[in-house]
Order: C-alpha cells, then sequence, then structure tokens
C-alpha cells in the first residue's frame, strides 16, 4: 500500500518492509537522494536506522527476530518555532503508519502538529510526548495495541 506520495519516504518504507519480509541476514542496506537505510548488528542485537540529511531520524531494535522497539530522532533540523521540518514529519509519519498496520505499534500513531503549528508530539491522540527542538527522541515500545512510551 502505498504510504506517501512522496517517492523517498515510500523508499524509506519499502525498505523497512524489505527487512522485515527477509529478516537481517537476507537484507540489503541501501540509500536514495537524501535518504538511507542502515543495518548494524551486536551479537543477537539488529538496529535498522532510517537517516535523513545523513542525521538519524528512525531506529527499529530486534532481539534475533523479536522487535522490541523503536527510537525517534527529529533529525536536528527545525522550522521557526523549533518543530521538527515538514520532510522530517513526513518520514515518520510513512514509517509508523506502516508499523501500525502490521500491529508492531498502535495503528495511528503520528507526528502531529498542534496550537496552530507551535507544538510538536509524537503519539496518538492524548497519549502523547512533546517532539521536537529541546525533546529531540522519543522510544516507542513493542505493543501492537497499548502505546507505551519508553521513559
Amino acid at each position: 500500500m502505498t504510504r506517501s506520495n512522496r517517492p523517498l519516504t515510500q523508499f524509506a518504507v519499502g525498505k523497512v518492509q524489505e527487512f522485515l519480509d527477509l529478516g537481517p541476514r537476507r537484507f540489503q542496506p541501501a540509500g536514495a537522494a537524501n535518504t538511507s537505510v542502515t543495518l548494524n548488528q551486536e551479537g543477537d542485537l539488529y538496529t535498522l536506522g532510517i537517516w535523513l540529511f545523513d542525521q538519524p531520524i528512525l531506529e527499529l531494535y530486534f532481539v534475533g527476530d523479536r522487535f522490541d522497539c523503536l527510537a525517534i530522532s527529529d533529525g536536528r533540523f527545525y522550522d521557526k518555532a523549533g518543530n521538527p521540518s515538514r520532510t522530517t514529519r513526513e518520514r515518520l509519519n510513512g514509517i509508523l503508519d506502516q508499523l501500525g498496520e502490521m500491529c508492531l505499534i498502535p495503528e495511528g500513531v503520528r507526528v502531529f502538529l498542534t496550537d496552530q503549528g507551535t507544538k510538536c508530539y509524537i503519539g496518538r491522540g492524548e497519549v502523547r510526548e512533546p517532539f521536537g527542538k529541546g525533546h529531540p527522541d522519543v522510544v516507542i515500545n513493542a505493543h501492537p495495541i497499548t502505546l507505551e512510551f519508553n521513559k
């Protein structure tokens, strides 16, 4: 299913899907323009990273074949209000949508702006965490129904 009309977001979403389908041993990291997907291994821990302009914006952690959590970063590119850039939000929302559909995290988790674009959050409804300058990183635990932030 198409997650975005932006080709580089689709590229990132496709690489995440490829990793989930093939597993870490057959997956091939790749890059396209300003977006790259990396894979690191330390023992039984695999980290699939999504990078934008050479800055990490999302890392999925797997212990063996089990999805453990994801770390989301604001990419260190901000708008005038200190929110993550529009491009960063676009990439993240495409991937979050896919992870929700696959029941790795709850459906509907998004990066979103409130208060006329002055505040950014990541979450779903009232279950959310501040996100952006001053709050650059958020960790979400693996759970298909309950949105759990790792604080």
